[in-house]
């Protein structure tokens, strides 16, 4: 609990007023921007994907996107092709793996197709790979500072931008929202502190010439994690944008959020029995930054036992209200403070103007911590069992998006 305690103290000292960076009024055009989008079975979100895309870049002409078809058994090939041939032109690309060398994972995915792709598109020096998922948007003030953050620093190699929600119609979906625009940009935000700041996967962005290695992604289930991990243990420079935008969908229901997150613990499992070791003896990673890593990928054990150890105390404080009601105003104090100056910074950052559901959030943050308790059993379970197939999460946008696309 003290490790915990601590932790977040660190997040509040560290983690807020994240870099800004002043947008230049010409770009500059001397940068191409690469967009891989892997893509399984995303007939539901892909044509969207693509006209926001080519809305948002239509004054930037060195911004390309490249949809990689990865053996899917629905529409998505034949929609990116129509789409190509209507509207796409040369800004769009499609490449499809075929089985049974298709469907190997998303590292392996993205692996093929850059190696197809990079080194054909001039000076790796300029040349800018992009990861976006397949529900992913960006407007072209993201995309803008994306190219301005290689373009000032010749010596950065990755850049994560911050992540935010496309929907936050109900409960889960705000609190997928908060939890990436708030929590997560604090935790981001005190790795460049430290210097450590960490791939999000959707979002991340590499500079060619930096990436030696042929196979730069691994398979692990938290692929992008591991490829920033790698990059740090060369000595590679990696940044987080708080100003640059990527949104995704929400999932709007507790199932697959569960499967979603038991995939993301078992992911953070494998990085941590994969790479403790040879972090622990890297020796361009700063003892700190090294520190945190490690937290970070035991945040599934600290989550079971700090949840477990409030449910005690809570239920040993009910039990013995008459003699414990002052410890229990204490925790719920302290618990309700804390969520609302979170919900208070998403607010200010957002400018939700959902006021009576914020305020259900600051009542209910609890509820959101433990529906991650079954996600860690399944993702121990799996790991324990040896079990690496999973059900990948749905897309399938319902609503256009509104107040995001700014």
């Amino acid at each position: 609990m003290i490790i915990y305690v601590v932790w977040v103290f660190l997040l509040l000292a560290l983690g807020q007023n994240g870099r800004s960076l002043k947008l230049k009024s010409v770009l500059d055009q001397s940068y191409q921007l690469l967009l891989l989008v892997p893509a399984m079975n995303e007939e539901a979100v892909i044509e969207q994907t693509m006209r926001l895309f080519l809305r948002e870049t239509e004054q930037l002409p060195n911004v390309k996107m490249v949809i990689i078809d990865d053996a899917s058994d629905d529409q998505t090939a034949k929609l990116v092709r129509k789409f190509i041939r209507q509207s796409g032109k040369d800004r769009i690309q499609l490449l499809q793996r075929r089985l049974p060398n298709a469907q190997t994972g998303k590292g392996n995915a993205l692996n093929w197709a850059y190696r197809q792709l990079a080194r054909q598109n001039g000076d790796p020096q300029h040349l800018i790979c992009g990861i976006l998922d397949a529900d992913a948007y960006m407007s072209e003030k993201s995309y803008r500072k994306v190219i301005q953050y290689f373009a000032n620093d010749q010596d950065l190699d990755l850049l994560q931008t911050r992540v935010g929600m496309i929907e936050t119609h109900n409960w889960l979906q705000l609190m997928q929202d908060i939890e990436f625009v708030v929590i997560n940009d604090w935790i981001q935000n005190t790795r460049n502190r430290l210097n450590n700041a960490a791939a999000s996967g959707n979002g991340q962005f590499i500079r060619v010439s930096s990436v030696t290695d042929p196979q730069p992604w691994g398979n692990a289930l938290l692929e992008d994690f591991e490829f920033s991990t790698r990059f740090l243990m060369q000595g590679k420079k990696t940044q987080y944008a708080s100003d640059a935008i990527v949104y995704q969908e929400a999932i709007d229901k507790p199932a697959p959020f569960v499967r979603q997150r038991a995939r993301w613990t078992q992911g953070g499992l494998d990085c941590l029995f994969g790479y403790w070791i040879r972090i622990l003896r890297n020796p361009f990673i700063r003892l700190a930054a090294k520190t945190e890593m490690f937290f970070y990928m035991l945040i599934p054990f600290v989550t079971l036992v700090t949840g477990l150890a409030s449910l005690v105390v809570f239920g040993f404080t009910m039990t013995n209200l008459d003699d414990y009601w002052r410890l229990l105003l204490v925790i719920v104090a302290i618990n309700l403070s804390f969520n609302i100056y979170i919900v208070f910074q998403y607010q200010r950052i957002t400018k939700s103007k959902q006021h009576w559901l914020l305020l259900w959030t600051v009542l209910t943050f609890a509820i959101y911590n433990y529906l991650l308790y079954p996600a860690i059993v399944i993702a121990f379970y799996k790991k324990v069992s040896g079990q690496t197939h999973w059900v990948k999460t749905t897309h399938g946008i319902k609503k256009k998006i509104g107040r995001k696309a700014s």
